[in-house]
């Protein structure tokens, strides 16, 4: 499937009423999201559409109506510029980068040195590389 198809199967799935809550997800309500089991390298963005893509329209308010005009035109549709121009307004926090500053101004008020402070974030990294993180399940190669 390729992912020019992307429009059709989003609206194919349209649902009758707005999705006030996102659908298939780990618990209740706002989790992450269940993605499918036999994701691969020749996995595309439409084989990944579900309710939850009409969720996120909701959510951010976005106006669907380019959707039904061919992709070469939705850079001139109105609905298109303006869901474009609410997506770039959007703060993405890169989360491991944020943990990767958190932990070296912790240990800057300790490190007596510049080589005392180099040495503790490399004790940290084997530390933390040693460690398994509890909250990510190993990965598999696809």
């Amino acid at each position: 499937m390729n992912d020019v198809l992307l429009p059709a199967v989003l609206l194919a799935i349209k649902p009758d009423e707005k999705l006030l809550t996102p659908q298939n997800r780990f618990r209740m309500g706002f989790g992450k999201p269940k993605f499918p089991d036999d994701i691969s390298a020749t996995t595309t963005l439409a084989q990944l559409v579900g309710p939850d893509s009409w969720y996120t329209f909701h959510l951010l308010q976005l106006d669907d109506s380019f959707l039904t005009e061919p992709v070469e035109k939705w850079p001139d549709h109105p609905a298109f510029q303006t869901s474009a121009a609410h997506i770039l307004a959007i703060n993405v926090i890169n989360d491991c980068a944020e943990r990767g500053v958190k932990l070296s101004a912790d240990f800057t008020a300790s490190a007596k040195s510049e080589e005392h402070y180099q040495n503790v974030l490399q004790v940290v990294e084997q530390d933390r590389n040693m460690k398994s993180n509890l909250r990510k399940r190993s990965l598999e190669p696809l």
